[in-house]
């Protein structure tokens, strides 16, 4: 298999796109690495990222720039988008890579394969060079051709480490229901402030559908009682620029120790809600970005705010800020929920993957997965190979 460029592998470089590091060799295996080698696998390469693994594209100064294998007009996402790539065109039959915002489910949306963002601690995350204390949203996770690799590599990677390890175990929770019929479904497609596209709004709707004809309860307009358009990014920022302060990554401004401590607290909040929001509701389905792949843009790389994204609503082109997509992976990170992306079909206009996600309470992984798998199992939601790429492995399950 390949890895994401910014996994420590023992004697690989590791320089997350950045020229300063040109020559940094990782030491040794970081501990998501060395328990996939345990079982087996064989490293062959390393898949390219955005500069820090900061971007919603997949370029840097070292690498270059990586395409999107339905259109390479277009990105694959970030930062995980070499990583999506490889799966996506069968150079590898699965991945491994990151989220801190997206990072995993925007690139799996883009190039339409299979991600899975874990609960946050349940994938260990130490190595030569990451923090000895994990950062308070930032997780490891797979990428695949289907949710039943997802689940395999989950299997294999899930568990407690260090000191800890002496102490617990990790057991998920494993999923009960055997149909979609059984499930308690919630679907949220847009929000004014972070409009979603056409095509991403329809494919939700026609995700619905397939799981009320088959007798599921689904409601579209449940929601959490927490004002996340006016709060939630507020808190990631917090939490994630404290972390980085404490790293040699430069942080968008100083964190105080009053602003890192209300945001501990907010979070909190925000996690009882998603649990109160759970007890009606088995899963939920939201977009794992505002559009589909959008065309490659390396401008303005001093400020990237200024970038602006197209998206189709009501049929019209319109231009929206080019992080407000960040919306709905903050939506899930900062209450530390697993999340599932899972091809839902492809754009009849945009002729790119559409990909959801599914969302479920925390620890509730093997859930998410499985609803995955039943959905391409019983409604056809599953990976479809890129144009010109193998036709014998479209909706074909590696042979791991």
């Amino acid at each position: 298999c390949t890895v994401k460029e910014n996994n420590d592998v023992a004697h690989l470089p590791n320089t997350s796109g950045d020229p300063q590091w040109r020559d940094r060799i990782s030491p040794s295996n970081e501990a998501m690495i060395e328990t996939l080698l345990s079982h087996g696998a064989i490293i062959f390469g390393k898949t390219n990222l955005p500069f820090h693994a900061m971007d919603l594209q997949s370029y840097n100064a070292l690498y270059g720039t990586t395409s999107n294998p339905w259109d390479l007009s277009k990105t694959p996402g970030g930062s995980s988008g070499g990583s999506a790539v490889s799966v996506a065109c069968g150079f590898s039959p699965f991945e491994l890579g990151g989220d801190i915002g997206g990072s995993i489910r925007t690139p799996a949306s883009f190039c339409g394969v299979y991600g899975h963002k874990p609960t946050m601690g349940v994938i260990p995350k130490t190595g030569p060079h990451m923090e000895r204390v994990p950062k308070h949203i930032s997780v490891r996770g797979p990428l695949a051709r289907s949710a039943t690799d997802l689940k395999l590599l989950m299997d294999c990677l899930v568990g407690v480490e260090g000191i800890e390890a002496r102490g617990y175990t990790l057991a998920l929770p494993r999923p009960t229901k055997k149909t979609l019929s059984e499930y308690r479904v919630a679907v949220w497609s847009d929000e004014a402030s972070a409009p979603v596209d056409d095509e991403l709004v329809a494919a939700a709707e026609h995700v619905a559908t397939s799981f009320e004809q088959r007798g599921a309860y689904v409601n579209r307009h449940a929601r959490p009682d927490y004002n996340f358009a006016a709060n939630n990014a507020k808190v990631y920022f917090f939490l994630t620029a404290a972390a980085n302060a404490l790293t040699n990554d430069t942080p968008l401004r100083a964190v105080t120790l009053k602003e890192y401590r209300q945001a501990l607290e907010e979070r909190e909040e925000i996690r009882a809600s998603w649990e109160r929001f759970y007890t009606d509701y088995d899963i939920l389905i939201v977009p794992s970005h505002s559009t589909p792949a959008f065309t490659k843009d390396e401008s303005n790389e001093s400020n990237k705010a200024k970038r602006t994204l197209d998206m189709r609503r009501n049929g019209k082109v319109v231009q929206v800020p080019y992080y407000s997509a960040l919306f709905w992976a903050l939506l899930t990170n900062t209450g530390r929920l697993p999340s599932t992306t899972f091809p839902a079909g492809i754009g009849q206009d945009s002729g790119l993957p559409l990909g959801l996600n599914i969302v479920s309470k925390e620890f509730n992984d093997y859930v998410c997965i499985d609803v995955a798998r039943l959905l391409a199992k019983e409604c056809n939601y599953r990976f479809q190979s890129p144009p010109g790429y193998r036709k014998e492995d479209q909706g074909r399950e590696s042979k791991l």
